[in-house]
């Protein structure tokens, strides 16, 4: 229920953002598909995004359809256009019938409509006095506040009118809400019979410019225009080089350590002997600890038992002990005092790389019988004193990372829940360096990286100029997600590579597409999209978002074309060419990349064709993303992510000394919290100054987390990273329409590269006091690093 009142809030500050925008030169004017779309985020949205969709919710919705054919009655008479849609417009703009509908009772929507039936008469007497509706507007606002909280009163809170003589539980809400609803009717009551009006709607039969600039137009003194832009320079190749070595800098620095226990020693149950390790000491020794580094299979369950002398029997004192993580130092805890340690291997199979013995004291152990399991003890010497990031797998890795090596190995593959590219991009690190957490993660920084120089050719491409292209790449570079994601092997950085170089080619694709430029570089610029398209749904399924995207930018750059162009008669063989573009770039493509990205998998699972494997791992995945929900302390919801609410937290380790070494994923408050501000303004932007540059921000943008609303799995928050990147040009596009623009970046991005240094050991894993982190880092509640 709270995803569909944020999904509401944010709806209606977004209609009443551009209504009062519009309706400052006259009375705002809509479409009927306008109205439609209208209806469908105002009140289908909120709906569809509730998990459970209760049938008298879904009545209510079709209830409300009464008070709608009762307010179309009323406007078809209107003999202006602009009059009936701004009617029903200012309807679907109030966000009560929504809330009534989501609460549930049967027929609530009806409550709306004597107000409705009161706005109507209102509005019929201004047309006959010679007056305007917008005279009324304040008074409808303030009546639908107050029903607001009539609402929030009677349905959340509980309150009646019953309850105003109870002097120990007043209801104050209740009482201020018919306060306002009394105050907002008496106004409209004097506007009736005293005020004069001034009709501010447009004069019959004049209509209003509308700019079809190809870019941002501003009014004179404040003009930008995109197709103006300058081309690349040599310092524009020189800055876009100084920020790719500066990020490169700070990712690959401390990304990982390159050596770590190779050799192993192999388990298994069912095999005499080979399901077992049995480890004596010279005398009786208080063991405290040891640490096991496991090999690719995670999560194996080992019994540790003991013996105080030869001839004591076995006490099992940790039965089924879980040891989790792959490519780790797993620690169990002992603390006794034995001569025998024995480990029984439970079920499966297992690899350990090394055993560390640690005593009572902190020191080092070594087993009387340590030449017998000569593979365990033989790299003692790579069991690092501080047991952090720079050693080991964190969060995710153990899946991607390790299927990875799986692929490399031709060995049974774990990770299926996402397509295989990924995990062969992974892989070709570790071939290169080994398997390190250098080697697993060095491909992952590298495309992390060239994020950079893409996103400056972005921007240059979008807003014409050095200062603005300077201005997004450095909001990118101090991104704290996009660093953390970046030095992480994990799918998510990957298709944000791939999914930013769709957006760049759709840019070029309609740019110059509108322009008389040679069609072989408009095919150029898809073909680019195409590519980018299937590796990014190869390698992760969010890719399909963003390509509903392109879809949607595609169709309304065609859309305008012909428009301007002369239909579709005049643009046949334009548009067979195109057709046939586009089946190869987007189908063909993509769908050839997908289908032998699963070679590795045939080569593991030789009884199934390509097809069949890929068929059946698209079932096994679309089954696992609609129903895996499990209890996590750092899952979090869409509406959490925007507000960058709950981190989360990859690696934790504690320090002596009062100190922590901790990797967090999270956005750059900066950035995430102004973004959410220059998302707000974009629509400002598109619908009232007819900025193109923000109406394709503002599409690429909900593309790529919409589809995230109507799914109730367990999500965290780096599944906003693709929506947190299209929040760069959208500040910078904002700051661009700004009289002092170029004295605001510059703050800006002081300001952001400050943040960006104070919370740099939380996002790259540093020693740290957690004092510091404690004091100066932890903003909100939720922002626990330290723990």
């Amino acid at each position: 229920m709270i995803s569909a009142y944020c999904v509401t809030g944010i709806i209606y500050a977004i209609f009443w953002e551009i209504f009062f925008c519009k309706k400052r030169e006259n009375f705002p004017t809509y479409s009927k598909a306008e109205l439609f779309l209208f209806y469908l985020f105002s009140r289908v949205l909120p709906v569809a995004v509730l998990p459970d969709n209760q049938k008298a919710i879904w009545n209510n919705l079709m209830v409300e359809w009464l008070v709608i054919a009762f307010l179309i009655y009323y406007v078809k008479n209107r003999k202006r256009e602009e009059r009936r849609s701004g009617i029903i417009a200012i309807y679907l703009f109030q966000p009560l019938s929504i809330l009534l509908i989501l609460g549930g009772r049967h027929g609530a929507s009806l409550i709306v409509l004597p107000v409705l039936a009161f706005f109507c008469f209102c509005d019929d007497i201004a047309g006959k006095k010679g007056r305007s509706l917008t005279e009324f507007l304040p008074e409808y606002v303030l009546f639908h506040l107050g029903l607001f909280f009539w609402f929030v009163s009677s349905e959340l809170l509980e309150q009646s009118f019953s309850q105003i003589t109870d002097t120990e539980n007043i209801p104050v809400l209740y009482i201020v809400s018919v306060v306002i609803m009394a105050v907002a009717l008496l106004k409209t009551i004097y506007k009736i019979l005293m005020k004069p009006g001034t009709d501010f709607s447009p004069v019959e039969g004049t209509t209003n410019p509308v700019k079809e600039d190809t870019a941002c137009e501003r009014k004179p003194g404040r003009v930008f225009r995109s197709e103006n832009a300058q081309p690349i320079m040599v310092r524009d190749i020189l800055l876009m080089g100084l920020f790719t070595l500066l990020f490169a800098g700070a990712v690959f620095y401390g990304l990982g350590s390159f050596r770590v226990p190779e050799t192993y020693q192999e388990l298994s149950v069912g095999e005499t002997g080979k399901n077992q390790i049995v480890l004596n000491f010279n005398q009786d020794t208080e063991l405290s600890r040891i640490y096991i580094f496991l090999g690719y299979q995670s999560k194996r369950k080992i019994s540790f038992s003991s013996r105080e002398s030869v001839e004591d029997e076995w006490e099992v004192f940790a039965g089924n002990q879980n040891v989790e993580s792959a490519f780790c130092w797993n620690e169990v805890v002992i603390d006794r005092s034995l001569s025998s340690l024995g480990m029984v291997l439970m079920e499966g199979n297992a690899r350990i790389h090394e055993i560390i013995c640690i005593d009572k004291n902190g020191y080092r152990v070594m087993p009387q019988n340590a030449m017998s399991y000569s593979r365990l003890f033989d790299e003692q010497a790579l069991f690092p004193a501080e047991r952090t990031y720079y050693y080991r797998t964190m969060f995710d890795e153990v899946y991607h990372a390790r299927t990875a090596y799986e692929f490399l190995n031709q060995l049974s593959i774990y990770e299926n829940t996402h397509p295989p590219l990924g995990k062969t991009i992974i892989s070709l690190g570790i071939k290169a360096f080994g398997m390190n957490p250098f080697g697993w993660r060095v491909m992952c920084a590298l495309l992390g990286t060239l994020m950079v120089p893409v996103m400056y050719l972005f921007a240059h491409f979008m807003f014409g100029t050095t200062k603005a292209s300077s201005f997004t790449t450095l909001l990118l570079c101090t991104e704290f997600m996009h660093f953390t994601l970046s030095r992480i092997a994990t799918l998510d950085i990957l298709v944000a590579f791939f999914v930013l170089l769709m957006f760049f080619f759709m840019y070029g694709f309609v740019r110059n597409g509108g322009s008389e430029k040679p069609f072989g570089k408009q095919v150029g610029f898809l073909l680019g999209a195409g590519v980018a398209t299937a590796f990014a749904v190869s390698t992760k399924w969010t890719g399909c978002y963003a390509a509903v995207g392109l879809a949607v930018l595609f169709f309304v750059f065609l859309w305008e074309k012909l428009k301007i162009t002369g239909g579709i008669k005049k643009n046949k063989t334009y548009l067979v060419r195109l057709c046939v573009c586009c089946i190869i770039c987007f189908i063909v493509i993509p769908g050839t990349v997908y289908l032998l990205s699963y070679i590795p998998f045939t080569k593991v699972y030789t009884d199934k064709n390509l097809w069949q494997t890929a068929l059946d791992n698209g079932k096994l995945m679309l089954g696992y993303h609609s129903e895996t929900v499990f209890e996590h302390p750092y899952s979090s919801e869409w509406y959490q992510w925007i507000l960058d609410i709950r981190p989360l937290l990859d690696s934790h380790t504690v320090l002596a000394e009062g100190k922590i070494s901790a990797v967090a994923t999270f956005g750059n408050p900066l950035l995430w919290w102004g973004g959410l501000l220059a998302f707000f303004h974009q629509f400002y932007l598109w619908r009232c100054e007819n900025c193109k540059n923000a109406r394709y921000l503002v599409i690429s943008y909900v593309s790529v987390v919409l589809p995230w609303l109507f799914i109730h799995r367990t999500v965290f928050i780096y599944q906003y990273f693709l929506g947190s990147i299209m929040l760069l040009p959208m500040i910078a596009n904002s700051m661009l329409h700004f009289k002092k623009r170029e004295r605001i970046m510059v703050i800006f991005s002081m300001v952001s590269v400050i943040l960006f240094v104070m919370f740099y050991p939380v996002l790259s894993g540093t020693t740290v006091n957690a004092d510091y982190v404690n004091r100066v880092l932890e903003w909100l509640r939720t922002w626990q690093f330290a723990l």
